[in-house]
């Protein structure tokens, strides 16, 4: 579907165009009557020529009384075509819906449902998209739910993502996968408990079943019984056919080879670790761009591959499986966009899953009123963001947020403005045996090491006394003897089991440290993602089957009944400026 302007700022790419494709696919109902001008608007339109067209089909309609209506719908199509919401509203009112017939009822009610969304009505518009579109043009369904969903979203998020979910299948490309955006977006909004419990009434068929079990999954919440049932697992991972070998497909040229290299390292020890003759891996680059991945992905079924694991960067994944013909099986080692292609799996370390797996703690230890701090680079506010979103899902308040100075090593400023503006106090009490309620329950940083060793002494001078306080691995410098962090004592934090200490069923990191420069440092966590990644494709079967997480580098590795594959990081405290994992869980008195 070619996608034409549209009037008014709300109509996007999944506009689906109703006119144009609907009309050279011959799906338009046509008036009647032998309409001259009727048949010169139609030529008119079809060359492109939109306002002509509109005057002709109105010209037509004031000659011919029988077909009046159905050229004068045609008129306020080419308006709409030609992105004039004024002259469709012109015409519009000028149509009796009660001499329309076949589809035209409903092409009336989605140019009028259209104007209402242009003005702010959503509830006319909903009202007007009522009865179901029943076997109605492809176009005209994907245009029905498009414009339902958005009619819905203010007030029934769960309704208007069902609605997108239905058009999932009716659109492709760029289109499909901004409707899978779409879709997320829109299951963000509920709270744990809805989302839940609407997904647990879910039919098994219902279309938005995947979506929602994506959304839950990335909450680090379990699916429900219905999600995991037999009759959900339609992702089951395809077997690969015995005497093929196993593609990695890794960017391993270009800038974003200091992230390929370690995962192809990580990958490739857990492979030879294995032991009792493992699969043949043969590594591929897959390039910089999407692109790239496809051809490789390409390349490696051609080549005889069973197995393909990768690409790294969502969008190759994105575009790898948007792919219509997918013969071998795909570990992908990003999440692409919408729910994966039957057969398929996913598995991801992102900065999201750790602040959204520090919310759920907070919200489990019931520390509800949180305070955050974060700098101002991308990998900062990325995080940050994801808490605030998932802290919300778990019905927390974000109490107040402060942003640090790029430059700079007073940050009090920048803590006072933020809890001035959310009415909290600025300092602690003289007296300490005095009860004191900083208004917060908690702290949350998204700070990088530098900047929390400056900023945690702050937060005490700010009244911050004895309130746990906690982040993400972004705080962690990997391998660092330096004792710097000494200053972040009983600062708590998610991270990677594997980084810690030496595992059972894993090679030691300290063994593989003076093996393999990329076993430590700043490489180290993708290093781990690389031997999870292995771990995941040899137990794959075993993690769905039992729905059991099985212990990993990364955490608590699970396969949900889509195939996607999450890990559960642990949560570490700093001692004596050394990070030590915790047994407790965290956010418990020190």
């Amino acid at each position: 579907m070619n996608v034409k302007p549209r009037f008014g700022r709300h109509f996007g790419l999944l506009c689906a165009v109703l006119v144009a494709g609907s009309l050279l696919s011959g799906c338009v109902s046509m008036p009647s009557g032998d309409s001259q001008a009727g048949a010169a608007g139609e030529a008119l339109f079809r060359d492109g020529d939109l306002r002509a067209a509109a005057v002709a089909f109105v010209d037509a309609a004031n000659s011919n009384r029988r077909d009046r209506n159905a050229l004068l719908l045609r008129a306020a199509e080419a308006w709409r075509e030609n992105g004039d919401r004024d002259a469709v509203a012109s015409v519009i009112v000028q149509i009796d819906a009660r001499k329309l017939s076949a589809d035209q009822p409903l092409r009336y009610a989605l140019l009028k449902a259209e104007l209402a969304l242009d003005a702010g009505d959503s509830a006319a518009a909903a009202a007007l998209l009522e009865a179901d579109p029943g076997r109605s043009s492809r176009d005209l369904r994907a245009r029905y739910h498009e414009l339902r969903g958005r009619a819905l979203e203010p007030s029934d998020p769960l309704a208007a993502a069902a609605e997108f979910a239905r058009l999932d299948a009716l659109v492709d490309g760029d289109e499909r996968r901004e409707n899978s955006r779409r879709v997320r977006d829109v299951l963000a909004k509920l709270s744990d408990g809805r989302l839940s419990t609407e997904a647990e009434e879910l039919a098994a068929n219902d279309p938005l079943r995947p979506f929602a079990a994506r959304a839950i999954s990335a909450r680090g919440l379990s699916l429900p019984a219905s999600l995991r049932d037999a009759n959900a697992r339609r992702a089951t991972p395809v077997r690969a056919t015995e005497g093929g070998h196993i593609a990695l497909l890794l960017p391993l040229t270009g800038p974003l080879r200091a992230a390929g290299i370690p995962v192809r390292d990580g990958f490739l020890a857990a492979r030879f670790a294995s032991g009792d003759s493992p699969a043949d891996v043969r590594v591929m680059d897959s390039g910089e761009t999407p692109e790239s991945a496809v051809l490789a992905y390409q390349r490696a079924v051609a080549d005889g591959a069973t197995q393909v694991v990768g690409p790294l960067t969502r969008e190759a994944v994105t575009a790898v499986l948007s792919e219509a013909d997918l013969p071998v099986p795909v570990l992908a080692l990003n999440r692409g966009i919408g729910p994966l292609p039957p057969g398929h799996l996913s598995f991801a370390l992102t900065p999201e899953d750790e602040a959204a797996a520090v919310a759920r703690l907070l919200s489990q230890r019931g520390l509800l009123r949180v305070m955050a701090v974060a700098g101002q680079d991308e990998l900062a506010q990325r995080t940050l963001e994801a808490f605030r979103a998932r802290h919300a899902q778990s019905e927390g308040q974000l109490v107040a947020v402060a942003t640090l100075p790029t430059s700079g090593v007073d940050y009090r400023g920048a803590l006072r403005d933020a809890q001035t503006a959310a009415g909290l106090p600025t300092e602690s009490p003289r007296d300490l045996t005095l009860p004191f309620d900083p208004g917060v329950d908690a702290v949350f940083i998204a700070v990088r090491p530098e900047q929390a060793r400056l900023l945690v002494p702050q937060l005490k001078l700010a009244g911050l006394i004895n309130v746990p306080t906690i982040g993400t691995s972004m705080l962690h410098v990997v391998d660092d003897n330096s004792r710097q962090d000494r200053e972040l004592d009983d600062i708590e934090f998610t991270e990677l089991p594997w980084l810690l200490g030496d595992l059972p069923g894993l090679p030691a990191r300290s063994k593989l440290r003076l093996q393999l420069e990329t076993a430590g440092g700043p490489s180290a966590r993708l290093f781990a993602f690389g031997m999870d990644a292995w771990r995941l494709l040899i137990n794959q079967h075993m993690l769905m089957d039992a729905d059991l997480p099985m212990s990993a580098a990364t955490g608590e590795l699970s396969l949900d009944a889509f195939g996607e594959a999450r890990s559960q990081p642990i949560i570490a405290r700093f001692r004596g400026g050394v990070a030590r994992p915790l047994d407790s869980g965290g956010l418990l008195p020190h």
